[in-house]
């Protein structure tokens, strides 16, 4: 997975098992643990959760559980985005 599509995955507001999944590049049983640890931590503290069919947490406790470094990915995005765009240029530009 690309960090242009790691960031896109991580600005979301609220995770779900799939989003999960991609981010800690884990199946679907390690993906509902780690939510699971989350929901418990969340509802302990004495906070609720959107109810629904689909159960989610919020990004943010993902990023934390996982101890992701939001600066870095969003660097190497950015650096990503850049490289994407010099090399479409350059494509027109040899046409």
């Amino acid at each position: 997975m690309s960090y242009m599509e790691l960031f896109k995955i991580i600005s979301k507001q609220w995770a779900s098992i799939k989003g999960i999944q991609l981010i800690a590049n884990c199946g679907r049983d390690s993906a509902i643990t780690i939510r699971n640890v989350i929901e418990k931590k969340i509802k302990e503290s004495g906070k609720r959760l959107p109810k629904g069919k689909t159960i989610i947490v919020p990004m943010r406790k993902v990023i934390e559980y996982l101890d992701l470094d939001v600066d870095y990915i969003t660097e190497m995005a950015n650096k990503e985005m850049n490289l994407k765009s010099k090399r479409n240029i350059n494509a027109s530009i040899s046409k």
